[in-house]
């Protein structure tokens, strides 16, 4: 299995960050994220825990997940918000709320893209205690997401879910 170090010491290459964020806008989404990752030292790679999942069939899969930036999401903060993202995730539509993160942008939106306009979600996260919360549209239905690579800039925190390891 792939390591949370052996994934930030392929960050640093162009072609993985390709093979992640690329694909859009001819390689726009990588290159800005390139840039980012290379030029900070405050970033890392840690784990997903999912919350709840919802699979709307014909590939159109949804993930309500946590994480930190220091390692795993502690039990019982993950036994305190699945229910919560349980009820949420039956009350809203993940269609409209689930996001690739197929580059490194803003978690919380930096006042410039969709989730700024559906707090719900980024409402379950808990930042002063270092615990975030993010729906996730899948890319692929078969590959659960995993992975989130993360850089902290001027205070800035953002995230992009790392697919294909």
């Amino acid at each position: 299995m792939t390591t949370r170090e052996e994934i930030t010491a392929k960050l640093d290459d162009f072609a993985f960050q390709k093979k992640n964020f690329g694909g859009f806008m001819m390689n726009k989404r990588a290159k800005t994220s390139h840039a980012l990752w290379t030029s900070t030292s405050d970033k890392g790679v840690t784990e997903l825990s999912l919350l709840t999942t919802r699979d709307y069939g014909d590939d159109n899969v949804y993930d309500v997940a946590a994480f930190t930036l220091d390692g795993v999401v502690p039990g019982e903060v993950l036994a305190q918000l699945a229910p919560e993202a349980e009820r949420l995730a039956d009350v809203a539509n993940l269609r409209a709320n689930g996001y690739t993160y197929s580059s490194l942008e803003a978690w919380d939106g930096g006042g410039r893209t969709w989730i700024k306009d559906k707090p719900a979600f980024r409402d379950l996260s808990r930042p002063e205690h270092g615990v975030y919360v993010i729906p996730i549209q899948r890319l692929t239905a078969s590959r659960e997401p995993h992975w989130l690579a993360w850089v902290r800039v001027d205070g800035e925190l953002s995230i992009g879910v790392v697919y294909q390891p």
